[in-house]
């Protein structure tokens, strides 16, 4: 949030001055205490990198919440938590000291408070971080579920007055129909009831979608098979349309009612991008191991090499086509949310073939 960016910045910047500080004591008091006694290479590598390294991590802290996007609250956390480790720590120093101080502070004294302070601020801050960020975590899935709030809601106003538009337009459409004589105009109204249609079907798709990803979904175990068929009998009514069929009976999975839109948007999508005169539809079904697996092909056009890979994403869709290109995406979220995977092929000597894996039970 853009008004909390100056406060986060300033205690970034006082984590750091501090962090700063440490670091610069440390290395003063390491330099005219400890170096001078010791001789070995690898000693004085150890005492700069000890002397240096909680002031280090405060400093690192500070550069975090600096360039986070923390609230300024959550950023006072890790501050606040900084400074009590280290008036923790220092006052455990002075506590021990007291009787040595009636002559005033030594310089093992104040080497002491620095260094034992460093490790109570670098330990407060990385705690205060942690907490900070689990804060911040806390409040976006609050305001996420706010947006998803209101994105639901507004959905569904949407969708309740263009459908009513739609079926308004529907009306009109019909009513015009007998006062339109000409082929030209005929093949007008026929496209506007085609697009609308179509607007319908995009709204029931992009409402099937929000409920797979916010609604409470409850599974139950059904026969796939009835699920297929009631999709085949749809299809079979088409004008020009052979299905073939080679089902296996008792096939039962744990699936909830949006189970339907997911074959239907599999069959829809044969129907939709080949022509229907002499189109022939294969589905099988059957047990492997402790998967159901259906097989939908066709004999038609296939789907190009260039999106086949991507068929599932998101306003992918042939050139030619019409549609929404959210059908396929709804459908692998479904197959997904049930534990399954899906998968497309080619058939012989052309055609796709859809094949849908879900778990037994």
């Amino acid at each position: 949030m853009m008004r909390d960016a100056p406060g986060r910045k300033y205690w970034g910047l006082i984590l750091i001055t501090i962090g700063v500080a440490f670091a610069a004591a440390g290395l003063t008091f390491w330099f005219a205490w400890g170096f001078p006694e010791t001789s070995a290479a690898n000693q004085v590598v150890l005492g700069i990198v000890v002397h240096v390294l909680f002031g280090y991590i405060v400093v690192m802290s500070g550069i975090t919440i600096y360039r986070s996007d923390l609230a300024y609250e959550e950023a006072l956390i890790a501050a606040k938590w900084c400074l009590g480790g280290l008036l923790l720590m220092t006052g455990l120093v002075v506590w021990s000291e007291v009787p040595t101080l009636e002559d005033g502070p030594t310089l093992t004294f104040l080497y002491q408070l620095v260094v034992v302070g460093s490790v109570g601020a670098a330990a407060g801050v990385l705690i205060g971080l942690n907490r900070g960020q689990a804060v911040q975590n806390a409040r976006l899935v609050t305001e996420h579920g706010d947006q998803q709030e209101t994105l639901v809601f507004l959905l569904q106003l949407l969708r309740h007055d263009t459908q009513n538009d739609l079926t308004t337009i529907s009306g009109y459409v019909d009513l015009l129909e007998d006062h339109v004589e000409s082929e030209t105009g005929k093949e007008h109204l026929a496209r506007i009831e085609r697009r609308t249609e179509s607007m319908r079907d995009l709204f029931r798709t992009a409402g099937t979608i929000l409920e797979s990803e916010t609604g409470r979904r409850s599974t139950e175990v059904v026969d796939l098979t009835r699920v297929l068929r009631d999709q085949i009998d749809h299809v079979g009514a088409i004008e020009g349309v052979t299905v073939e069929t080679d089902l296996e009976a008792d096939l039962e999975v744990a699936v909830d009612p949006l189970v339907d839109e997911l074959f239907r948007n599999v069959f829809d999508n044969a129907i939709a991008h080949n022509p229907i005169e002499g189109l022939t539809i294969s589905v099988s079904s059957r047990a492997e191991g402790d998967e159901a697996v259906v097989e939908v092909a066709d004999d038609g056009e296939g789907i190009p090499a260039d999106i086949r890979e991507d068929v599932f994403d998101p306003d992918v869709r042939r050139p030619d086509s019409e549609g929404d290109g959210l059908g396929l995406y709804l459908v692998r979220k479904l197959v997904d949310s049930y534990g399954g995977t899906i998968s497309v092929s080619e058939t012989d000597p052309s055609g796709t073939r859809f094949t849908v894996r879900l778990p037994r039970v």
